[in-house]
């Protein structure tokens, strides 16, 4: 009997939210049931697009908030001073260019040739 009563708990457990879920969320389609089904399946889906860079700035200012501190400080510092040293550090001659390529624990010039 204890065994059933735990069955019948869980399935609950699994169930009433996704029943609530359904109860609270209007559907995305206006007058849905008036439409013909044909037009809710070709009905163009109205996402934004996503600006990548204005979201890792956000990302990384909700965990800034969160944490305190600003997390990924040293990942992007180190970035920076990267760039920084392989413009400084690049060499051109007549059509060659030369600039080094940072690899985890050593440096390696990469030239390339305009033809």
């Amino acid at each position: 009997m204890g065994s059933k009563a735990l069955i019948l708990t869980l399935a609950l457990a699994v169930i009433m939210p996704a029943l609530s879920y359904a109860d609270s969320d209007p559907c995305p389609i206006a007058n849905a049931s008036s439409r013909p089904f044909t037009e809710w399946l070709n009905a163009q889906p109205k996402n934004k697009p996503i600006d990548e860079k204005a979201e890792k700035i956000a990302l990384r200012e909700q965990w800034k908030r969160t944490l305190g501190f600003d997390l990924f400080y040293p990942y992007f510092k180190a970035k920076e001073v990267e760039s920084k040293i392989s413009e400084k550090a690049s060499v051109k001659v007549f059509k060659i260019k030369g600039k080094p390529e940072v690899k985890e624990d050593s440096i390696k010039y990469i030239f390339r040739i305009k033809f």
